[in-house]
């Protein structure tokens, strides 16, 4: 699994996975590491809350994005992360950006999307 995977942390009820696409790039770990540590800070508490808890309960955190193929987003101030749940109590980063507008962009959605759907071809 870890050629297609870089384990982020690992919780009591769910470890955090980042998606690793074939050439070896991992986009959400580049992404995150240029933005300011603040947001690096954030999103590790928001990663270790999820993993050893189970559930985040402020939607203005983490939520599930409506209308999409069960995408859900870790949210700090502007910057997401987009992610998916995965059998064996698995959560898979897909990339991080910066959203500009009040709505989360579909093109970052469809990115989101294509990402989980080749994580899938390739797990199995």
């Amino acid at each position: 699994m870890s050629r297609f995977l870089e384990l982020i942390y690992e919780g009591r009820v769910f470890t955090i996975w980042a998606y690793k696409k074939e050439t070896g790039e991992v986009p959400v770990i580049e992404r995150l590491e240029k933005m300011a540590i603040k947001y690096q800070v954030k999103f590790g508490a928001l990663f270790s809350q999820l993993g050893n808890e189970g559930k985040i309960y402020n939607e203005t955190k983490f939520k599930h994005l409506t209308g999409t193929d069960k995408i859900f987003e870790f949210k700090v101030d502007n910057a997401r992360i987009l992610s998916f749940f995965f059998s064996g109590r698995r959560v898979i980063l897909t990339h991080c950006f910066v959203k500009k507008s009040s709505k989360t962009p579909r093109n970052e959605i469809k990115l989101a999307e294509k990402t989980k759907k080749e994580f899938e071809q390739r797990s199995f």
